[in-house]
């Protein structure tokens, strides 16, 4: 119940082709916006072209317009000079009535020439006048503070500028007023080549100026393309957040997904290795005996090398009765002369000829098959030259199907051991290495490219 509960649920994919929807209809008002300044423009470089074939009709009154606007910016400068050397005389009279004030509150006198006359009355009443000798001390005590205040009066005076002459701010004034004298008239001059130039637009049919407006208008378009892109920009960013919660979901989903796949092919793996272990106990008992190849070899060359002997002792003389028949087996008629000769030709033993001597049977030179010479190989052997030595040959290979005898018992105990221990594992539940029929084990790397082959298939 609580698996069920914590499962997470697919999320579903956001739609998209609602905000293409919208991003078209703003790039459509972008277009729109971007067509509409172009048509403007072109119609200001058309005014503006036009303007200039009437340049020609009013261009005297507009050069001699040019000449006053340059002589009046002239003479303001002129006029702004003068008003600022007035303000500095100005301030130069407040400077010194303003330290002439602050002299009176310190001192008696305010002037030089004013210390020293007192000083000098002083003097003289000292010199021609009796007095007590107090009197004539406060008379000295006058006289020297009167010489203190003069150093103190004159280095006030120097601070202050000296003293404003006043011929030289009437003088100023008076330029003052013929620069605007100057002024007044040149903005009647003024005034007198607009209207002048009015009267020519007037007859050449120019109408009211429309390219401010025209520009005004070319300004708000492109606001409203500012804005359009504003707003594109904001949708994409909410639908990112969105796209951006739909792929943490689906991450999430896909690692349970990816979880209960590995759970099922865990479980499926041991169901598969359960099988392999029953497979490879069904192979050991439907294997057949054990170096089966090896032992059948060593009788057929047995067989082979018999027939030879059989020929050097010579066939026994018997009649068709006394001919013992075996179960299965077939008489086959006497060999005629012409058989016997085409007998040779492949067995090596040579045929009979008229005339001849026979040769030695043991330095009979004998030819085999490519079949027979790999057998003998096979075990190890060499396949024999002459008749000589075929008894020795014989009994190698039957020492060689004993050996091969003794190794099918050993393979037998080893099958009858894997399979108990196969039983036991298959009691227990835990898996069994890859082996052959033979007992044989097979290669690991075999077994885990098997695995992996068979792990996509199961997730699929």
């Amino acid at each position: 119940m609580t698996e069920v509960a914590t499962r997470v649920k697919r999320p579903d994919k956001p739609d998209r082709s609602k905000l293409d929807a919208q991003i078209n209809t703003l790039k459509d008002q972008v277009n729109k916006c971007f067509d509409k300044m172009t048509e403007l423009k072109t119609t200001i470089d058309g005014i503006k072209e036009g303007r200039k074939g009437q340049g020609s009709a009013t261009s005297e009154p507009r050069n001699k317009l040019i000449a006053l606007r340059t002589e009046l910016k002239g003479l303001y400068e002129e006029q702004n000079g003068i008003r600022k050397q007035l303000q500095a005389l100005d301030a130069q009279r407040d400077a010194v009535r303003a330290q002439q004030k602050a002299i009176r509150e310190k001192c008696q006198y305010v002037k030089v020439e004013d210390i020293d006359s007192a000083i000098e009355k002083l003097e003289n009443e000292m010199a021609h006048t009796t007095m007590t000798l107090n009197e004539e001390k406060k008379l000295i005590a006058q006289v020297s503070d009167l010489r203190k205040s003069k150093a103190l009066v004159k280095e006030l005076f120097e601070a202050s500028g000296g003293k404003v002459d006043p011929a030289a701010r009437d003088s100023l004034m008076t330029s003052l007023k013929a620069v605007s004298e100057k002024i007044k008239g040149l903005k009647e001059q003024e005034q007198e080549q607009r209207k002048i130039i009015d009267e020519i637009k007037a007859k050449l049919g120019e109408t009211k100026d429309e390219v401010p407006d025209l520009i005004k208008e070319k300004s708000n378009q492109y606001e409203i393309v500012k804005q359009c892109k504003e707003t594109i920009g904001k949708l994409r960013d909410d639908f990112r957040k969105v796209e951006d919660e739909y792929w943490t979901k689906e991450r999430a989903w896909r690692a349970q997904q990816k979880e209960e796949k590995q759970k099922k092919w865990e479980a499926q793996q041991e169901e598969r290795k359960r099988r392999d272990i029953e497979r490879k106990q069904r192979q050991l008992d439907e294997a057949g005996e054990p170096f089966d190849r090896e032992v059948t070899t060593c009788e057929q060359l047995v067989v082979y090398l018999k027939s030879f002997t059989k020929e050097e002792t010579g066939p026994a003389k018997t009649t068709e009765s006394t001919t013992k028949v075996e179960e299965g087996m077939v008489v086959l008629n006497k060999k005629n002369n012409s058989d016997a000769e085409m007998d040779s030709w492949f067995t090596g033993s040579g045929g009979k000829k008229k005339g001849g001597k026979k040769k030695s049977a043991k330095s009979e030179k004998l030819v085999h098959s490519m079949d027979i010479i790999s057998s003998f190989a096979s075990l190890g052997l060499t396949a024999p030259l002459n008749k000589s030595g075929m008894a020795e040959l014989i009994t190698k290979l039957g020492e060689k199907k004993e050996e091969y005898l003794e190794k099918r018992k050993e393979e037998h105990i080893k099958r009858a051991k894997q399979k108990e221990e196969i039983a036991a594992k298959i009691a227990a539940g835990e898996p069994e290495g890859e082996k052959e029929a033979n007992g044989t084990e097979e290669p690991k790397e075999a077994e885990e490219k098997v695995e992996t082959a068979e792990e996509p298939k199961e997730e699929s």
